[in-house]
């Protein structure tokens, strides 16, 4: 398995991170059977091949995000008999852009994107992953372990790093406690950025090239369950009220029997060992359906802030 995932960063990150980040038209296609992976266009891709087209936003990177939902995907090829097409791209607009228009047909959001996805009519509410028999994560501030700043408020003329534009954890929230401090990013920071994704903002500071940053807590803490030593020199000043998970959501235009299998196969995961092992190394307990008024919190926050912008 070790050399599988190996193999999968090199063959992704040799031809050239760069393209694959920045070119809307390459995907990753991902044989999950076949050990393989390659960059191609679209028009590339096995016409006959039945497939289903999957998309992680970039909370995490890529490398990672294959890591970590290896198991995951082929888990769903062997119950859906069709292969899995892996979609990565650097931003959660292109994710919900992907879905608008069809390109793809699931997808794991982040829920600020789901927020505004939603009041874009780019797909529909599918699942929510429950964790620890609860529906809500937070946003985790973090600084260096040996920083002196304990608060927030203390980040006053620091350099601080934001995580995507559409990031509820990454972007609302601290949006939003700067909103409460009467204060916008520029006048409050000394220099903002963006990372692109969760494990980018927490090694940023790790590396003392910022002084802090706004986290997904569950990223935070599957790093620290599963690489300790990336997050040991680190410390949590501060974190958020609760905000409902990020969601599953699915294209409106989906087949509506590959839906059902989706659902069946996700839901039904907790009722087998295979599918709580998978589910268990996801730091979840299982795939429940639930109501959209779950992210109604973040509706309120991002409206809040809807006038503060990082550039």
């Amino acid at each position: 398995m070790k050399y599988y995932i190996l193999l999968l960063i090199i063959l992704l990150f040799s031809t050239s991170c760069k393209d694959v980040w920045e070119s809307p038209d390459k995907d990753v296609w991902i044989d999950f059977h076949g050990n393989t992976a390659i960059l191609a266009t679209q028009s590339t891709l096995p016409p006959s091949k039945e497939y289903v087209r999957i998309a992680v936003a970039s909370m995490t990177t890529p490398d990672e995000t294959i890591y970590k939902y290896n198991d995951l995907f082929n888990y769903m090829e062997e119950r859906l008999d069709r292969q899995i097409m892996l979609f990565q791209r650097k931003t959660y607009k292109e994710v919900n852009d992907l879905l608008k228009h069809n390109d793809i047909d699931i997808a794991f959001i982040c829920s600020g994107a789901y927020i505004t996805g939603v009041e874009d009519s780019c797909f529909k509410f599918f699942l929510l992953p429950e964790r620890e028999n609860q529906w809500h994560y937070h946003a985790y501030i973090i600084v260096k372990k040996n920083s002196p700043i304990n608060s927030f408020a203390e980040l006053k003329g620091k350099k601080f790093v934001f995580s995507d534009s559409l990031s509820n954890t990454g972007m609302f929230y601290p949006l939003k406690r700067l909103h409460d401090l009467n204060t916008t990013p520029e006048a409050f920071f000394s220099k903002t950025s963006l990372s692109n994704a969760h494990n980018n903002s927490i090694e940023l500071v790790s590396r003392g090239l910022v002084d802090g940053a706004s986290v997904n807590s569950l990223i935070f803490d599957y790093i620290k369950e599963t690489e300790p030593e990336k997050v040991a020199n680190l410390k949590i000043i501060e974190t958020s009220i609760p905000f409902g998970m990020p969601p599953l959501v699915v294209s409106n235009n989906i087949n509506k029997v590959l839906e059902q299998d989706l659902y069946n196969i996700l839901t039904n995961m907790v009722k087998n060992k295979q599918g709580r092992d998978i589910l268990r190394s996801l730091m979840i307990n299982r795939f429940v359906p639930a109501s959209d008024t779950i992210y109604d919190g973040i509706r309120k926050m991002k409206a809040e802030v809807s006038y503060l912008s990082v550039n």
